[in-house]
């Protein structure tokens, strides 16, 4: 909702790389800056860096598309000699 797009597959892509980048802040982030421990808790600050990685990661999605262009829902043909 957040990326104003419509689409199946643009959703799809949008919460796994929000799911992706949801991870990266919340587990490997602040593993590193907390360091390892045996058991993992669910803190305040690791939900918030859970979801900041997620904000920069759709942000870094946004950025690419734009770059690169619209998704395309034919199959491109090749050229013929």
């Amino acid at each position: 909702m957040l990326m104003s797009t419509s689409g199946k597959i643009t959703r799809i892509e949008e919460v796994l790389v929000g799911v992706f980048g949801a991870f990266i802040g919340g587990d490997f982030l602040m593993s590193q800056i907390n360091g390892p421990t045996a058991v993992s808790s669910m803190s305040a600050s690791t939900v918030g860096m859970a979801v900041a990685g997620a904000a920069v990661m759709l942000v870094l999605l946004r950025l690419m598309r734009g770059v690169v262009g619209p998704m395309r829902n034919s199959k491109s043909r090749a050229k013929q000699r």
